[in-house]
C-alpha cells in the first residue's frame, strides 16, 4: 500500500493517505507522498481536492515516540524544510480548494493538517484533540496562528492550554468544522460538497482562495498584494467563465464552466 493515493473523478481529486493499522500517523513517507499527490492534483483535470485518511481514522498525528527533532530546531530554515511544514504550506498555497473529510481521530499535527484545508466535514463520531500541552511541547507559531484565525483567540487558547478532546458537535459549535454528518450521509455529503465546488467557475474560486489567503494573514495588505488582487479580479471579469455565468443567469439555467 502506497503512503498516499490519488484518483480524479468528475473534476474532483480524491487523495487518501496513511496506514489504517497505524491510525494514519504522519510519518515522513506519508507527508512526502501527500506533497506528490497535491502536485498531481494540480496537474490533473481537477477543480477541487478531497483529503481523507484511510479506514476509520483521519490521523492520530505524529507517533509520540518518533516526533522529529527537526520540527523543534532553533534554526527556522531547518524547521521550514521539514516535510510536515512543507506539506502544510503546499495545502495553503495549492491553487485548488481543498476539503478535509474527517472521521475517527484528528489529533495533534493532524488537526493542523485539517485546518490547513479550506473546508472541513466531520463524521459524527470524530474526536478532535490539540495535544502539545499534554506532551510538554510548544506548538509552532504558524499552526497556532491558523487555530486562532479559525476559532478566535479565546477558543484557540482553551484548546491549546487544556489539550482537551472534543467531539464533532462541539467542533461544529466553535467553528472547527463546517458540518457534521452521520454514517448514512458522510460519503455522499463529502461528494456533494466537492461536486458543488467543482461546478463553480474555477478561475473565480481559485482567485477568491488566493485573496482570502492574503487578507487572512493579519498583516497590512501591501501594494504588491493589491496589484495581485486587482489582476485576479480583472482576469475573472474578462474570462470565458464570466461570459458563461452571465449567459446562464440570463437564460435561467445552470452554468457550464469549461477548463480548470
Amino acid at each position: 500500500m502506497q503512503p498516499a493515493s490519488i484518483r480524479v473523478e468528475q473534476q474532483v481529486a480524491w487523495i487518501e493517505f496513511g496506514d489504517p493499522t497505524q491510525r494514519n500517523v504522519l510519518d515522513e513517507s506519508v507527508l512526502l507522498a501527500l506533497l506528490a499527490a497535491l502536485q498531481q492534483a494540480e496537474a490533473a483535470d481537477a477543480r477541487v481536492v478531497v483529503l481523507a485518511g484511510r479506514g476509520d481514522a483521519w490521523s492520530a498525528g505524529y507517533d509520540v515516540a518518533r516526533i522529529p527533532a527537526e520540527l523543534f530546531d532553533t534554526d527556522a530554515a531547518v524547521v521550514a524544510a521539514h516535510p510536515f511544514e512543507r506539506c502544510m504550506r503546499a495545502i495553503a498555497d495549492l491553487r485548488l480548494p481543498t476539503i478535509a473529510a474527517l472521521r475517527g481521530a484528528v489529533f495533534g499535527g493532524a488537526l493542523e493538517l485539517a485546518i490547513s484545508c479550506d473546508l472541513r466535514l466531520a463524521h459524527s463520531a470524530t474526536q478532535f484533540g490539540f495535544t502539545p500541552a499534554r506532551l510538554g511541547l510548544v506548538y509552532s507559531h504558524t499552526g497556532l496562528a491558523k487555530l486562532s484565525r479559525l476559532l478566535g483567540p479565546g477558543q484557540a487558547r482553551l484548546l491549546a492550554f487544556t489539550g482537551r478532546t472534543i467531539g464533532a458537535a462541539e467542533a461544529a459549535r466553535v467553528g472547527l468544522v463546517h458540518d457534521v454528518l452521520d454514517d448514512a450521509q458522510f460519503t455522499s455529503g463529502v461528494g456533494a460538497l466537492a461536486s458543488e465546488v467543482a461546478a463553480c467557475a474555477p478561475l473565480a474560486v481559485q482567485g477568491m482562495k488566493r485573496i482570502l489567503g492574503i487578507v487572512e494573514r493579519g498583516n497590512v495588505v501591501s501594494a504588491d498584494d493589491v496589484r495581485a488582487i486587482l489582476r485576479l479580479r480583472h482576469d475573472a471579469f474578462t474570462s470565458a467563465g464570466f461570459s458563461e455565468g452571465r449567459r446562464a443567469f440570463a437564460e435561467k439555467r445552470a452554468p457550464r464552466f469549461e477548463g480548470r
